[in-house]
């Protein structure tokens, strides 16, 4: 933003800076912002900012970002060793890596830290940049040694890369994924030696670009030399001896094993974060400072920074002292560096709390005040300032239209300027997002926001996700052995692993699959496709089926007949509602896109789909029955919004249907806000509207004078008439009453309705019921979603106060899981006994009425805790509760947790899940399953899949009825919804298409997948699936161009499946009419109409040019060739099918 920070040159804030003073005090983030801003713009020296905690510095650094033409870099850090000790985040690990590099490079112009990472002990840059690794192509490095380096590194062994700081290997290939690099790295080996460097998509697993050489970067901040790690072991093994001297015998045992552990760990360069601990052991220790030799150092506010060093220091002493009692850890207390002794010497500006009353420098940047006015009122304050002052609005594409438009309309002069220009007098508009606005007094110009003028708060700052979203899945789900499997033919039975049996010479890959009585199936890997992994919903275990009894057949047979009746119900639904004419809304209007532009944010593709499909709809004379699934925050609000709004321009009304009164409140707020620049009047019905007000909005209502009716089952009462209702929005259907939905079936005849769940359900379902039932799914997380951080930790009471401190200090607000109403209350004394706060609670045997009075309480802040059951509502939006901890964890299922844990981060700011499970008490091993993959939701993973895949299945148990939920639990989703399919197709009298019968050869070579190639199951079974899928000649090129890519050179087992599935493909095509394997040799027989037009002479040549071993005869009009089985034998058999085109004469 130089045109604002050109006019700061001779301010007297800046030039204090620029001096190196530390004269500044009592400065507003916004203030600071600008400072630093213009203190680097024309000083040009890198910038360490040290702010007290990590939400200032959050704060700052979204303050910042936009005014400096330099990325603004976080360093971030857990605070709290015992917090940090259970799971620090690995995004933020991530990050502070890649800065620590950046730094190093010279790369890194303005840091933002806190106090507690300028505290930490790190690894010297020494250490830093030895361990960082520059690989050039032609280099001489065995994979082993390059594996070796990378564990070393801190980098974590994976089957595939799809997250920075892991690396896999399979074939000739290691991938690794640095997190200085915008995508991972592919190196591919041709023995010792480096062939070739190359990035590629972590989704499609594909090569993007290639490279000549890659810079790889520490995964971790635990770095330790050989050297370091025996001065540790040696002091450590002194100061255990002492420490178990002066413990009972239980603990004495326990530092032996804790110990022990930790220093196994240590030697083995193991990634676990408790190992921080152990810095404190060596006698030279490294901070951030030294990574920023050049930088000028900025500690603001001085008192604040040295209040929280104090109390870190304070909280880190308890927790050393709690492990020492407890035989885990030694009692070496001082883990942190002191920040006096850091900066003594070092060119630092120290920013005060207050201003310095003997010599007060003041930059005269004021805040803006934020008056509720309507849009209309803030721009005609804004033309009267601009009488004396200059005034720059800095907005988004579509607020800088809306506020043109007033301009225009009122000939109100005001000039477009870029960031570069030079400010004018008068009203001036720039294309910038802004955190919040601002007024530089001795410059006289006024600065306004969306903040200001729109009442909206921007999300700004660097938010670039390396970590994977959460993909949806749709595809074959990795099998894992114990993972029951349903076969088409034999029924349920239970995964045992992939096996390599050698017949007859040569090996072939089977899957194993026990069934009951511990009877075996092998099924080879190339018939795979008879078989598919039971998917249903966690915790439901089948029954195994007995091999070569009739159970299964009668067991698919009773349920197709129910699927069969439910298939009937749904198309003749589907044909009553297609007949009953409705209204057909007009097409978009002028008003309706200036109102969609109006929306902040892009629309994710799905959201853009979803509009699309429902205005087709509308604007078709059948009534619209649309089902729009998404998950908590994917954007279902604003697409409903923005078919509300087409239906008010028809002149229609529009009814929303809420399950709950908060949820009502909630949506009624989010309508006001999006339509407050249009004359569309919006009422809500709960009970919260008093009795005099409800008769004043049913009489509206029934005059058509309300456009828009927001409410609960308030809806549904007899004395709520419409004067011309024309769309129906339900929100969550499944949680209404039988009575209520009864009302509703009345409600909705003949108008367009839109019922919306945040329950999806599996794209295949979606797939059969196209003609059926109308679906829209919304599967995009939003963009800069910050992913929730999760731990799963011992349930320790200290820790569960230090985590309610925290969020608290950052004025946020805390959800206390505890799923038992027997205890609840005692749980919720003692906390408010421990920590003297406002603690609310809310569980499922209060009645409604009470439940919801808490939650407004809670949403109003009013409680600082809300300890509750799983009754809280999943589609509440508290957006400053963002920190929940969940007591039993263990207890809960994947998609359950997933929910809950859905209810924070759904703001701007860090949100956190701390899982907990009581100590000392042996898991299930579906409860530690669990919980691993609970884990791995940190990072989107296969814990968020599994939630997922839960989920779709409860989704689609919700849309058919329980008694076909049940059915979905017998035979999995994948055969229920097949049944379904072919049931509606049925019923519509669409024939079943029988597939074309494809030749297979099985010849008998020596194809299969070794585990020398990949040992991993899921992707062996990957590969023949993929081999399988393929059609042509073309597509079979294409992957065993992407195998190579994925895996390096083939060894000659896995070229012949490829070569196996060749010759499948050849003799499918049109003139070859038969081919057969004998023992001693193969015959390929040519069909007859093919041989009367072939060249013989020419097609005898070729082959004894190919071989004079191979016999040429014409038989009963037919060329027939016989091959005998040498060693090349199927590769002769392909180059004569090959050839067979070229010889046909015209």
């Amino acid at each position: 933003m130089n045109c604002l920070l050109n006019e700061l040159v001779k301010n007297p804030a800046v030039e204090s800076l620029l001096r190196k003073e530390s004269s500044l005090g009592n400065l507003s983030l916004t203030e600071e912002a600008l400072l630093y801003a213009a203190l680097y713009r024309q000083s040009r020296q890198s910038l360490l900012i040290v702010k007290n905690n990590v939400y200032t510095a959050q704060k700052l650094i979204e303050r910042l970002t936009p005014l400096v033409d330099v990325e603004v870099l976080p360093f971030v850090v857990e605070e709290s060793l015992r917090v940090e000790a259970i799971a620090a985040s690995p995004e933020s690990k991530a990050v502070q890596l890649e800065t620590m590099n950046a730094m190093l490079e010279g790369k890194a112009k303005i840091v933002v830290a806190h106090t507690g990472a300028l505290m930490r002990f790190m690894p010297s840059p020494e250490l830093f940049k030895a361990v960082s690794m520059e690989l050039k192509v032609d280099d001489e490095i065995s994979m082993d040694t390059l594996k070796m380096k990378l564990f070393m590194a801190g980098y974590e062994h994976v089957s595939r890369v799809d997250q920075p700081l892991c690396f896999a290997s399979r074939g000739g290939i290691i991938d690794v994924y640095s997190m200085n690099e915008d995508y991972p790295i592919r190196i591919e080996f041709f023995d010792t030696v480096i062939e070739s460097i190359r990035c590629f998509d972590p989704a499609t697993q594909r090569t993007i670009e290639k490279r000549d050489h890659v810079k790889i970067i520490p995964a971790t901040d635990l770095l330790f030399t050989d050297e370091d790690i025996s001065t540790i072991i040696e002091k450590g093994n002194v100061l255990k001896k002492k420490a178990q001297r002066q413990a009972e015998a239980a603990i004495q045992r326990q530092f032996d094993i804790f110990i022990e552990n930790d220093f196994d760990a240590l030697s083995n360069h193991q990634r676990e974060n408790h190992l921080y601990r152990y810095y404190a052991l060596l006698d030279q220790h490294s901070s951030l400072l030294d990574y920023a030799q050049d930088a000028c150092i900025i500690l603001s506010t001085d008192e604040e920074i040295h209040e929280v060093e104090k109390k870190v220091n304070e909280e880190t002493i308890d927790y050393i002292q709690e492990l020492n009692a407890t035989g885990q850890g030694l009692p070496v207390y001082t883990q942190f560096n002191s920040i006096d002794k850091l900066t003594a010497g070092r060119d630092c500006i120290h920013v005060n709390l207050f201003v310095n009353i003997e010599q007060p420098i003041v930059s005269g940047f004021l805040q803006l005040p934020r008056p509720e006015l309507s849009l209309d009122k803030c721009l005609d304050m804004a033309v009267k300032e601009s009488k004396k002052k200059s005034v720059l609005f800095c907005l988004d594409h579509s607020e800088i239209g809306i506020v043109k438009k007033y301009f225009n309309d009122h000939e109100i002069r005001y000039q477009m300027i870029d960031e570069n220009d030079k400010i004018p007098e008068g009203i001036s508009l720039c294309v910038k997002k802004l955190a919040e606005g601002f007024e530089l007094t001795e410059e006289k110009i006024v600065v306004y926001s969306s903040k200001e003028i729109f009442h909206e708060q921007k999300k700004l700052g660097r938010y670039t996700n390396k970590f994977k979203q959460g993909e949806v899945l749709d595809d074959y789900l990795q099998l894992e052995k114990g993972d029951y499997v349903v076969h088409n033919q034999h029924g349920v039975g239970m995964y045992n692993g992939i096996v390599t049996k050698e017949i007859e010479g040569h090996h072939k890959d089977f899957l194993q699959v026990i069934y009951k009585d511990n009877d075996v199936l092998f099924i080879p890997l190339e018939q795979f496709r008879l078989i598919r992994k039971f998917v249903s919903k966690e915790g439901a275990s089948p029954k195994l089926n007995k091999l070569g009894s009739s159970e299964w057949e009668k067991t698919k047979k009773r349920i197709s007949q129910n699927v069969a009746e439910l298939a009937q119900r749904l198309v003749a639904l589907y044909s009553l509602r297609s007949e009953d004419i409705g209204f057909a809304f007009s097409k978009d209007t002028p008003y309706q896109l200036q109102f969609e532009d109006d929306f902040d944010y892009d629309l994710t593709p799905d959201q853009k789909k979803a509009v699309d499909e429902i205005k087709q709809d509308m604007e078709s004379a059948k009534p619209m029955d649309r089902l729009l699934c998404g998950d908590v925050g994917f954007g279902k609000t604003e697409v409903a919004i923005r078919a509300a709004f087409k239906a008010v321009v028809d002149n229609k009304q529009v009814a929303y249907l809420c399950p709950t009164t908060i949820l009502s409140q909630q949506h009624f707020k989010t309508f006001k806000k999006r339509f407050r620049n249009y004359p569309v009047r919006i009422e809500v019905l709960n009970r919260f509207v008093p009795p005099q007000e409800q008769k004043k909005i049913l009489q509206d209502l029934k005059d058509g004078n309300v456009d828009i009716l927001i409410g609960t089952h308030r809806l549904l009462s007899k004395d709520v008439v419409f004067k011309d209702l024309g769309f129906l929005i339900i929100d969550e259907e499944q949680r209404f009453g039988v009575q209520h939905k009864e009302k509703i079936k009345e409600l909705r005849t003949g108008i367009d309705v839109l019922s919306l769940s945040a329950t999806p359900i599996p794209r295949t379902l979606q797939m059969s019921l196209i003609g059926v039932r109308s679906l829209s799914q919304l599967d995009t997380p939003p963009m800069n979603r910050m992913p929730v951080q999760t731990y799963v930790v011992e349930k320790n009471f200290n820790l569960i106060k230090e985590i309610i401190q925290r969020e608290v200090a950052r004025d946020g607000q805390v959800f206390y899981l505890y799923n038992n109403v027997k205890n609840i209350y005692a749980t919720a004394t003692k906390l408010r006994n421990e920590l003297d706060m406002e603690i609310g609670i809310a569980h499922g045997q209060m009645d409604r009425e009470e439940i919801e009075d808490v939650m407004m309480r809670f949403t109003n802040n009013e409680y600082q805790v809300l300890v509750c059951t799983t009754i809280i509502e999943t589609g509440i939006d508290i957006p400053n509760a963002n920190t929940i901890i969940i007591e039993d964890a263990d207890k809960f299922g994947l998609s359950q947790l997933y929910q809950i844990k859905g209810r924070v981060g759904r703001s701007d700011r860090l949100a956190y899940a701390y899982l907990l499970y009581s100590p000392q008490k042996q898991l299930s091993e579906i409860a530690t399953k669990r919980l691993k993959s609970i884990k791995e939701f940190t990072q989107l993973g296969s814990g968020y899949k599994i939630a997922m895949r839960d989920l779709t299945i409860r989704g689609a148990g919700d849309m058919l009825g329980p008694q076909q939920a049940g059915f979905i639990d017998t035979i999995g989703i994948d055969m229920y919804i097949e049944m379904l399919h072919d049931a509606i197709n049925e019923q519509k009298g669409i024939k079943k298409v029988v597939p074309k019968e494809i030749k297979r050869a099985n010849v008998n070579v020596d194809a299969y997948i070794p585990s020398t190639f990949t040992d991993q199951d899921y992707e062996k079974i990957t590969l023949y699936q993929q081999i399988d899928k393929v059609e042509t000649k073309e597509e079979l090129l294409a992957m065993m161009d992407m195998i190579e890519d994925n895996y390096g050179s083939l060894p000659k087992s896995v070229q012949l499946l490829f070569e196996k599935k060749r010759l499948d493909i050849l003799i499918n095509e049109a003139n070859v009419e038969n081919f057969k394997e004998n023992a001693k040799d193969a015959e390929l027989t040519f069909t007859e109409q093919w041989s009367k037009h072939a060249d013989g002479v020419k097609l005898f040549e070729q082959i004894t040019a190919l071989s004079r071993d191979i016999v040429l005869r014409y038989t009963q009009n037919k060329i027939k060739i016989r091959f005998p089985k040498n060693k090349n034998w199927l590769k002769q058999v392909i180059e004569v099918l090959e050839m067979s085109g070229t010889v046909v004469r015209e």
